[in-house]
């Protein structure tokens, strides 16, 4: 209709509203374009105000979903438990009550206008050459509410992303499980976000992704491991932000110059406790300490972290399938979509994104002729002749160097797998 083709047109010229803010990426180029409220502005205080960005708040929550207190308020911990009683909506929570390092997210809108496409010649969907990235706070014409926001039909006004990379909480003896001990009782533990803690990897112990998201459940409803959704979330917010997509130029190498080891060599969560909601790397030699965006820490490096939510299809086809809810490995079918592109079929470092209509939200490479910086700086993990289906991966660990983002996927792996490399994050997705 001619108010949507008037909203088409505006987004191809480009928005001028302050509260918009966007970016052009030009990937054959290697150009970046801060748009509409962005302009001018650069990483940092100047997004603040923005609530996509600065509503990006640490905080400790319950079990049952009840945010206790964010970060530099009275009772805020992030050992896992409370240390001293804290009131709220005239419930008391007791010393002891169990309280997870999580980062609140408010809803935000998105939308984004492809202005050059190139078909993928060997399967379907395009190759996204140049397009711009906007976000508001509040509803504007022909933008979309972010997907992340959205489950099994339900809007959600926040989700909450995990601060720190995945322990487990031993729920038979009561503590948590600090050094990543192999002990993980996959029917009764709990996957955790706590400082202190080294992340859990399936060393010996049968962290599969299946069974990663089985102790992110344990914690209760609302309660799953980090998907592809609230991944996306990240993404685009920093992208927006940095009008760029290489994350470790712009903030730090993070964990990943260190020997490769044997065992699980990651680093200790909360080394950048201090950092607060803020973007940053912790003290020490760029390449060997960790990194966070907005109160997220190693998003990239340290750890390979498991992504739900995405299950590849391979047998050449190279197809990936994505839901927001009810997730299992291993299927296509209800309530999984096909993302409407095909995946590059390579190994390499990433020079463009898939897209399709439905799937604009995506950062899923098609593509990988690109190089350690640009367009996009990170590589991509793959196995399309696998005959059967594949999970998926994001980040990198300690000893992965350059290749390392927080655009590198990996979707080599069988549901079956697990490693020392690799462990996940929770996610809570507000009830009701």
């Amino acid at each position: 209709d001619y108010d949507t083709f008037k909203q088409d047109i505006k987004g191809y010229i480009g928005y001028t509203e302050n509260d918009i803010v966007g970016v052009e990426a030009d990937f054959v180029n290697n150009k970046f374009t801060r748009l509409a409220g962005a302009v001018n502005k650069n990483p940092g205080a100047d997004f603040d105000s923005i609530k996509a960005f600065g509503g990006r708040k640490r905080c400790i929550l319950t079990d049952d979903g009840v945010v206790l207190a964010y970060y530099g308020e009275p009772g805020y911990v992030e050992t896992g438990k409370l240390t001293q009683a804290i009131t709220k909506n005239s419930v008391t929570y007791p010393v002891g009550t169990p309280v997870q390092v999580m980062v609140e997210q408010p809803k935000f809108y998105y939308k984004v206008v492809p202005l050059q496409l190139e078909p993928i010649t060997d399967g379907i969907g395009y190759h996204l050459r140049k397009a711009r990235y906007y976000v508001s706070d509040t509803p504007k014409a022909g933008f979309k509410v972010h997907p992340a926001f959205i489950r099994n039909g339900v809007v959600k006004d926040k989700i909450y992303l995990s601060a720190y990379e995945g322990s487990i909480y031993d729920v038979s003896a009561g503590t948590y499980l600090l050094n990543d001990e192999q002990i993980a009782d996959f029917d009764n533990d709990k996957l955790s976000s706590i400082a202190g803690a080294k992340p859990a990897s399936g060393l010996t112990q049968n962290l599969t992704r299946a069974n990663t998201r089985k102790l992110a459940n344990n914690r209760g409803a609302g309660w799953q491991l980090s998907d592809v959704l609230s991944a996306s979330v990240t993404q685009m917010l920093f992208i927006i932000e940095y009008a760029s997509f290489n994350t470790q130029a712009n903030i730090g190498l993070g964990v990943v110059k260190k020997a490769d080891g044997e065992g699980n060599e990651s680093e200790i969560t909360g080394a950048t406790t201090n950092l607060g909601n803020a973007s940053g790397m912790a003290d020490g030699t760029n390449g060997l300490v960790s990194v966070t965006y907005r109160g997220e820490e190693n998003f990239w490096g340290n750890i390979w972290k498991w992504i739900d939510g995405l299950n590849i299809e391979c047998k050449g086809i190279h197809q990936a399938y994505w839901a927001d809810h009810d997730f299992q490995d291993d299927i296509k079918t209800s309530p999984y979509k096909n993302c409407g592109f095909t995946l590059a079929k390579s190994h390499g470092y990433v020079s463009a994104f898939g897209y399709s209509e439905d799937c604009d939200f995506l950062f899923l490479p098609s593509e990988i002729v690109g190089n350690s910086s640009l367009p996009v700086g990170d590589s991509f993990r793959q196995n399309h002749t696998y005959d059967g289906f594949l999970v998926s991966g994001l980040g990198g660990r300690w000893s992965d160097g350059s290749d390392v983002g927080g655009f590198w996927w990996t979707v080599a792996t069988w549901s079956g797998f697990r490693d020392r490399v690799i462990g996940g994050r929770l996610l809570y997705v507000l009830q009701g």
